[in-house]
């Protein structure tokens, strides 16, 4: 039998190896990003075609690259920062690893023109599936200008499995902030199809924040400063207000490198421990610098996964350095645990003297009710008999004369407090008075009623979910909801990715109740909301199913409708704690019942669960 073990081409090398660094259209935009950086480029030009799958192109103003270094740059492992192992620890730069330009060249079409300043004329190469097709001298400006085409052409198994357009740009617009807020004094540009999502100038790290995430953050931030010999940690962290129940504002950077750090992230959290919700998530923009000898960049291909020498050591240091932070800044609440719920009372003049009681003159047997109302208007409060002066309460504490006939004063106020409830939004308004089923809301979460079978409880949130899932669906089946004007519209500004959202989805939003105005880039002002929420809720739930509809993968635009009142539903459904008297939990139990499917949300969650009377017998 003869040999088997055999060495793979170069071609399929690195296509095995673009595996780890291309992974989809965002991987290109990081690496080529990181690579003008190091040239030392000053200003930075990403430009899109098709969210990156028909063109990428990277034009930046840096050192350019000579003849020799633009063709060996597509060599695997040809770097000009490695010459031993131990150069491996003492890396601060961005890229190193010297497999991205030649496994993007592997899956894609690239085109290099690039141009030293003392060299009178620049290099012009074209490589294709790791062939370079052609190398030539050329007229062209100073640094280097990469375009990538026809992404993933050698291997069209991997092109099929990218996301849809919207998925993919907002992959690309994380992977542009991430290492646009590594060098705040670089000038970035990001277009897509002809549209410019991102300009930003050079500036300071604050205004980058402000030009990233939109002008309310500034007023929001907290810096960071904090020196010790194990880490510097530079930055800001934003106030409990901003905080928000997705993520996408949380952002470690170690040496000038963004990094995922989970244990360090628990730091933070437990800073804010007290004063966000326990699902909330704080917003932070944290800069480590450490020596490169106490981290290992190299357990994860993506190299943003980081391993520290003293983790221990350096999540006290967060955990401490923020809560300085919100407290110099009066954030958090002061607590004076030696005044706290006392009452300040001022010595007497004379010390050990026995305060006076003051003397109240009344009249024991007035009634109110015979307050005859001929009195002269004339007549002074402080001239009127006695007989006109109210009753002290502590009196009647003591049995002392009370008028007779008080008890009639009561009657009916029972009978009128059931009537005065208040309308659960999308429930149904039938409801029969005579209706001799009982309910009990336990913990402000369930609602127990019995039946023959035993004891049925209902999880109040899901269940007002699936009423109003239904409720929604019907409304943009059917017709248009009208929104309820707002006297007062409120202006929201969205990122560049949730802009391009909205606009694709005003025509939905406004079939729900939604009216959008765009106000101008970026900004839109909000008119009108569902007539099932307040005004004040309006904009909390307009967030929250973008949110939710940015998590939604797949064919998006199949289940455009079902996937909006599903969002609508979530965000205006009862929230847990909400106290419900018998009459609200006798419409949602109708409500719910008159749903297509009772007993499951639209996600597939139990809403209903039967406690069997054989159950409870075998308690006793």
């Amino acid at each position: 039998m003869g040999d088997i073990i055999q060495l793979l081409p170069d071609s399929v090398a690195n296509q095995i190896a673009a595996g780890e660094v291309v992974q989809r259209p965002a991987s290109v935009v990081k690496e080529l990003m990181e690579n003008s950086i190091d040239a030392g480029a000053t200003k930075i030009q990403i430009v899109l075609k098709n969210v990156g799958k028909s063109q990428i192109q990277v034009i930046d103003n840096g050192k350019g690259m000579s003849p020799r270094d633009a063709r060996m740059a597509f060599e695997r492992h040809a770097t000009s920062k490695i010459a031993t192992a131990q150069d491996l620890f003492n890396i601060r730069t961005m890229g190193f690893r010297g497999e991205a330009l030649a496994s993007i060249a592997s899956v894609a079409e690239v085109e290099v023109r690039t141009k030293r300043i003392e060299d009178e004329l620049g290099t012009y190469l074209f490589i294709a599936d790791s062939e370079l097709k052609r190398q030539e001298s050329i007229q062209c400006n100073n640094g280097t200008n990469l375009l990538v085409k026809n992404l993933f052409y050698t291997v069209p198994a991997r092109r099929k499995f990218l996301k849809s357009d919207g998925t993919e740009l907002r992959n690309i617009t994380t992977e542009f902030l991430r290492v646009a807020l590594t060098s705040p004094q670089v000038a970035f540009t990001l277009t897509n199809n002809g549209t410019e999502l991102y300009n930003f100038p050079a500036a300071g790290l604050r205004q980058r924040l402000v030009n990233a995430f939109g002008k309310m953050i500034n007023a929001r931030l907290i810096p960071i400063n904090c020196e010790t010999s194990i880490v510097s940690i530079t930055g800001f962290t934003c106030t409990p207000q901003h905080a928000k129940k997705s993520y996408g504002e949380q952002f470690f950077f170690v040496n000038n490198r963004f990094m995922k750090h989970s244990f360090f992230h628990k730091a933070v959290q437990e800073a804010y421990s007290g004063l966000i919700a326990p699902e909330m998530l704080p917003s932070y923009f944290l800069y480590f610098t450490v020596d490169p000898l106490t981290i290992d960049v190299n357990i994860h291909p993506t190299k943003t996964e980081i391993k520290f020498q003293d983790e221990t050591a350096i999540f006290q240091i967060i955990l401490a350095s923020i809560k300085e932070a919100l407290g110099k800044f009066n954030i958090t609440p002061t607590i004076d645990f030696d005044t706290e719920g006392k009452v300040d009372i001022p010595l007497s003049e004379e010390y050990g003297a026995t305060p006076k009681v003051p003397h109240i003159t009344y009249n024991p047997d007035y009634n109110p009710f015979n307050y005859r109302s001929s009195i002269s208007r004339n007549d002074s409060d402080f001239e009127r008999p006695p007989a006109s002066r109210p009753v002290i309460s502590s009196e009647l504490s003591r049995g002392e004369a009370v008028p007779a006939g008080w008890e009639k004063l009561f009657q009916g106020l029972a009978e009128s407090k059931q009537d005065q409830q208040t309308e659960i939004p999308g429930m149904t308004e039938k409801q029969d008075e005579r209706s001799t089923v009982t309910f009990l809301q336990l913990k402000g979460r369930y609602i127990i009623t019995a039946m023959p079978a035993g004891l049925m409880f209902i999880d109040q949130k899901r269940a007002h979910e699936r009423v109003l899932f239904e409720h929604y669906c019907t409304s943009l089946e059917q017709s248009r909801v009208q929104g309820q004007k707002s006297l007062f519209p409120e202006t929201i500004e969205f990122s560049p990715e949730d802009y391009l959202l909205v606009k694709d989805l005003l025509e939905d939003l406004a079939l729900l109740g939604f009216e959008l105005a765009e106000e101008e880039e970026k900004r839109f002002v909000l008119h009108a909301t569902p007539p099932d929420l307040s005004y004040a809720q309006g904009e909390a739930v307009l967030l929250d199913l973008i949110e939710h509809y940015k998590n939604t993968e797949h064919s998006i635009r199949e289940k455009m409708k079902e996937n909006l009142a599903l969002s609508m539903a979530k965000a205006a459904s009862l929230s847990y704690n909400t106290p419900l008297d018998t009459g609200e939990m006798s419409k949602l139990f109708e409500a719910l019942w008159a749903c297509k499917c009772s007993n499951y949300t639209a996600e597939g969650r139990p809403i209903v669960h039967i406690l069997q009377n054989d159950e409870i017998h075998r308690w006793f």
